[in-house]
């Protein structure tokens, strides 16, 4: 074990001068306070409105159930006559469609991606996914 003398006593121990740290520290501390107001920029944006677009477009209702039971618009269809139906009324649209799906929590994952699937492959691109 080790015990200090006099001589040990006298040795200088070198310490870091945090002061000049410290000082570079707080003037970029001011410089950032003072430059962020000046760097903030407003950009005028025009969104687009919803108003009225509801007219603009035809909607399918697409409920899909547990048993891949497919119902279109309140009829109960099957995955052949569901992908009729969505040929028929690609082709036939004047307005953009939008499907909105309804899917039961009791539904499995393959009946709702078939169903998003055949809505997809018959060109209906816009799909409204509701959730419960």
């Amino acid at each position: 074990m080790a015990f200090a003398t006099a001589d040990s006593r006298n040795t200088q121990i070198a310490e870091m001068n945090i002061t000049p740290l410290v000082d570079v520290m707080l003037v970029l501390l001011v410089i950032f306070m003072i430059a962020a107001p000046a760097m903030t920029k407003v950009m005028p944006l025009t969104l687009p409105g919803t108003a009225g677009k509801a007219a603009e477009r035809q909607i399918l209702h697409l409920t899909i159930g547990a048993g891949d039971l497919y119902t279109l618009d309140g009829v109960a269809v099957g995955r052949v006559e569901l992908r009729q139906r969505f040929e028929q009324a690609a082709r036939a649209a004047s307005l953009p469609i939008v499907v909105e799906v309804i899917a039961s929590p009791e539904a499995e994952y393959e009946t709702v991606a078939q169903g998003l699937a055949l809505a997809r492959n018959a060109g209906l691109e816009n799909l409204d996914i509701a959730t419960h």
